[in-house]
């Protein structure tokens, strides 16, 4: 079976690495993923070309001047027509248009599109979900990360049995071994130290863990926050505002892209992720199997993942003192926070595996080619 994956770009984030580990693993289970993209990269974030590349995936570029050139539409067309794929599958809603295009002129083709987000919640283009709305009701499978996601779709008018729901998994063994001590390099021995990974952005909820810095301070002296991510849009501006207006110079930092997130997460003793609003949450996940105990917003479908005093705190989002509530909790409590890792690492171990995911995604790819054969045969 050949898979032909388009998504936006290949710039490293959630969705994007996610790909790489499907793609990986659908690989190793005999089926042929072929990756392309609009555009190849976001200026301030890494491209995965060559992760994709080396693991033996081929990669086409479409080569899309920027977010408004249409000219994809031909070249994806003509990419089908190429590698004649088995399955069309759709990542982001640029690359789910194109599928929708491809769709209306070969309807024959198998599309499926994976959501990976709410998107009516802070996203610049939420002007044009009326029109994916419709676009999503054309492809055959509509494959959501979380049921968060999926209870959006179908409230929205999704028929529910196009919408099946099929968590991101991680590669667990990708987050140990040996790695940079970041602890030593950024001179963070003896210090408590909080992490949070995620874009520089309003709905990620940096500005909630600085403004509870002062309060975490008062009470924990040696705590330390550090934020990574890149800034595509310059909120970190916005970031250093905050941290000057809280009086936390000297201990909150915005530490930039991070390519190798196993060795941030190791640098940490408690991940903190304030998000409003997440498809999945798959730092999240990689936070847990790393072993770290987590405090989170208290929003889906962030309690898909985790379970409150068992794996993770998770508290009432946009609240800074509750953040500093539990982040001093568990900075006082280290029997507490090593249980909470341990439970976490099995959790994901249970739940959120790649094997699994693709396991999934194979079963779904293979039970919607059968459907398309017998279509076909009866016709």
């Amino acid at each position: 079976m050949k898979v032909l994956h388009l998504i936006n770009t290949l710039s490293a984030g959630g969705a994007e690495l996610h790909l790489l580990t499907l793609c990986r693993h659908l690989r190793d289970r005999g089926v042929e993923p072929v990756v392309a993209c609009l555009r190849e990269r976001v200026v301030g974030s890494r491209s995965l070309r060559r992760d994709f590349e080396a693991s033996g995936i081929r990669v086409a570029d479409l080569g899309a001047a920027g977010r408004y050139d249409s000219r994809f539409f031909g070249r994806i067309m003509r990419l089908v027509a190429a590698e004649q794929p088995d399955i069309l599958h759709t990542h982001l809603p640029r690359a789910d248009m194109a599928g929708a295009f491809v769709k209306f002129r070969r309807p024959s083709i198998v599309w499926v599109s994976s959501v990976h987000a709410v998107y009516s919640v802070d996203w610049s283009a939420r002007w044009s979900l009326p029109l994916m709305h419709r676009l999503w009701r054309r492809a055959d499978r509509i494959l959501c990360i979380s049921h968060a996601v999926r209870d959006w779709l179908i409230g929205a008018g999704l028929p529910p049995e196009r919408a099946a729901v099929i968590h991101y998994g991680i590669d667990t063994e990708r987050l140990s071994g040996a790695r940079i001590d970041l602890r030593q390099s950024w001179r963070l021995d003896g210090r408590f130290v909080i992490g949070s990974i995620g874009r520089l952005e309003p709905r990620k909820g940096h500005q909630v863990l600085i403004q509870a810095m002062p309060e975490i301070l008062r009470q924990v002296a040696n705590a330390q926050l550090l934020i990574a991510g890149h800034d595509p849009w310059g909120y970190g501006v916005e970031l250093r505002r905050y941290i000057r207006d809280s009086k936390v110079d000297d201990r909150v930092s915005l530490v930039g892209f991070q390519s190798d997130v196993g060795a941030f997460l190791a640098a940490l003793d408690v991940f903190a992720f304030a998000t409003c609003s997440e498809g999945f949450g798959q730092v999240m996940v990689e936070a847990m199997a790393a072993g770290k105990p987590i405090v989170a917003s208290r929003v889906a479908p962030l309690t898909e993942i985790t379970a409150h005093e068992e794996s993770a705190l998770l508290v009432e989002p946009g609240a800074p003192a509750a953040f500093a509530h539990a982040l001093v909790r568990l900075a006082r409590e280290p029997v507490q926070r090593q249980l909470m890792a341990q439970r976490a690492r099995e959790r994901v171990r249970r739940y959120f595996g790649a094997d699994r995911m693709a396991a999934a995604t194979i079963a779904l790819y293979q039970d919607l080619s059968d459907g398309a054969t017998r279509l076909r045969v009866s016709a």
